[in-house]
């Protein structure tokens, strides 16, 4: 089953991470995702252009390529989150340092790479790239007749396609929806008997980050 991709990938659902050294970023990154298919949408945002994206990607590689090696490990997955957080940043005129973004798009890399692998270790859920791959055709086809500017803009300045920013810069949008389509139903039945007044999404997200905050803090223990 195609679920419809509500984390859009550059615009109003890039979700906020305070910077107040790595733990807490990590921290602070797995709280204010909870939900991982919820849009949340900001009180200052500013309205931007396509023109207005192109540019801020356009920024945010300059800045990443000048300040990051080429061979540094990683590297596409910090590449994508740096420029979603710069983006972030002037969608919501947000006081971040570029420093504070590195930080910011460092922890979230790490906290996202702990929540597939954990999803595979504890519950063995995994995704296959053809699943993916037609997760996020799906996707596309959502889109394809009222692109926001904001996928427009990103493509633009990231030199991609539509549908080469779809399948591949924003991929891990997809898998990750998938990954927790499977995992609600199992998150559901481990905490059937919880006392919570819903057993819902945002309930089971704080659950499923609590796990992986512990499985990281185990790894490094």
């Amino acid at each position: 089953m195609k679920i419809l991709q509500l984390i859009s990938l550059c615009s109003t659902c890039i979700l906020v991470i305070a910077c107040n050294g790595e733990n807490e970023n990590i921290n602070e990154t797995a709280n204010e995702e909870s939900n991982p298919v919820e849009v949340i949408i900001g009180e200052n945002q500013a309205s931007l252009t396509v023109e207005d994206y192109q540019a801020l990607t356009e920024q945010a590689l300059d800045i990443f390529n000048e300040a990051t090696p080429l061979y540094r490990p990683n590297r596409d997955d910090l590449l994508r989150w740096y420029v979603r957080y710069y983006i972030q940043k002037h969608e919501y005129n947000e006081p971040w340092t570029e420093d504070e973004i590195f930080e910011m798009a460092y922890a979230r890399q790490q906290y996202e790479a702990a929540w597939k692998e954990y999803a595979e270790r504890q519950y063995g859920v995994v995704m296959t790239d053809e699943d993916i791959d037609s997760q996020a055709s799906y996707n596309l086809e959502i889109y394809e007749n009222s692109l926001p500017a904001s996928i427009i803009g990103m493509s633009e300045g990231l030199n991609l396609t539509i549908e080469e920013f779809m399948l591949n810069f924003d991929r891990d949008y997809a898998e990750r929806a998938l990954i927790w389509d499977e995992l609600m139903p199992l998150l559901e039945k481990k905490y059937a008997a919880a006392e919570a007044t819903r057993l819902d999404g945002v309930y089971l997200g704080k659950q499923y980050e609590q796990e992986v905050l512990n499985y990281m803090q185990s790894r490094h223990t």
